[in-house]
């Protein structure tokens, strides 16, 4: 997860990076082949080798993942379901980017992540340091993990309710993949990114759930956090500066992530434009959690733009195509805007 920021450069101050945020790799110097997005930044456009690269780490992420999941029983520590996160990333011979010293590229000093993976636990649910708390019946926990592998990145994330949960959170983690569902289904060549997010907005929106604008999916490759941002809710910076329109060979880390909303508290402005929740940092310096108290979760998944449509890059070959008449009117409405 990119932490969104609006300033031209994209990037973080080293006091951003200190209360828990990670900042966006913006590469300056690409060449001319590579073409720019909202806000004047360049976007990698992957060689099928490369994508099959990206693949390949896609994959270690989503094992590990998995792995953890499994493991999230109550009492089960989320300290103990990072170490199994470590122990999948190691029988690959790949790395834990979080845990890489060039992992933060933005402050030299900034210390390194204390595990392999971020696993969120209710409502400590950004960039969340894995504890030594048991888990409860009824806690949600987003494992996100983020690996390189032979020097290419990939960024995935899932989320369960341990034990046997309320309906309420079950629901929010049905509604946390619905989006991600509602996302891969418009994803195609010629498709406006914003267009994306209002899809992801209105399926939160339609179930009362609190959205989130300050971190945001992005572009994934050499670094593990690339242009464009790619957010899951809309704001009127990103609608203004920062929206894209998709093409074919990019990789993104697409990210719904949603929080639980008290009865009767708006999601979305009147302009339709997405109040985001609010965070605060915890004391270990990385970890954000929701102000409210609320709990959250996320979903990620790694995706390559194909021809005619999507590929989740961290599943065996599952493609995703849309309708050729979809394409053809997202094409029209934003040709003359890249």
């Amino acid at each position: 997860m990119v932490t969104f920021r609006t300033t031209p450069s994209e990037l973080l101050t080293s006091a951003d990076v200190r209360r828990g945020g990670v900042a966006a790799t913006v590469r300056l110097d690409t060449p001319k082949r590579r073409p720019l997005v909202g806000g004047g930044r360049q976007v990698e456009l992957r060689m099928p080798q490369e994508i099959d690269a990206i693949r390949a780490s896609a994959l270690i992420a989503r094992a590990a993942v998995d792995a953890a999941l499994r493991c999230a029983t109550v009492g089960a520590m989320p300290s103990s379901l990072a170490a199994v996160v470590a122990g999948v990333i190691a029988a690959e011979r790949a790395e834990s980017i979080i845990q890489s010293p060039s992992f933060d590229e933005v402050d030299e000093d900034a210390r390194t992540f204390p595990a392999a993976c971020c696993i969120a636990v209710n409502d400590r649910l950004i960039h969340a340091v894995p504890t030594d708390e048991p888990l409860r019946d009824g806690d949600v926990v987003t494992v996100d993990v983020a690996v390189r592998l032979r020097g290419w990145c990939a960024d995935v994330a899932d989320c369960v309710v341990v034990g046997n949960g309320s309906c309420e959170r079950h629901a929010m983690v049905s509604c946390c993949h619905e989006m991600l569902e509602a996302a891969l289904a418009l994803i195609a060549p010629g498709v406006r990114w914003s267009r994306v997010a209002r899809a992801m907005q209105d399926v939160a929106n339609a179930r009362s759930l609190g959205l989130v604008t300050g971190y945001a999916g992005h572009g994934v490759g050499r670094a593990l956090h690339e242009a464009p941002v790619a957010p899951c809710a809309l704001d009127s910076a990103f609608e203004a500066r920062g929206d894209f329109t998709i093409l074919p060979d990019m990789v993104l880390s697409v990210e719904p992530t949603v929080v639980q909303h008290p009865d009767g508290i708006r999601s979305v402005d009147a302009d339709g434009f997405a109040i985001g929740v609010r965070f605060v940092s915890c004391e270990d310096g990385w970890t954000m959690r929701t102000e409210s108290g609320a709990a959250g979760c996320s979903v990620e998944r790694t995706v390559v733009v194909t021809r005619t449509g999507c590929e989740m890059l961290d599943e065996v070959r599952t493609s995703v195509s849309t309708p050729s008449s979809q394409i053809a009117h997202a094409s029209h409405a934003g040709n003359a805007r890249m």
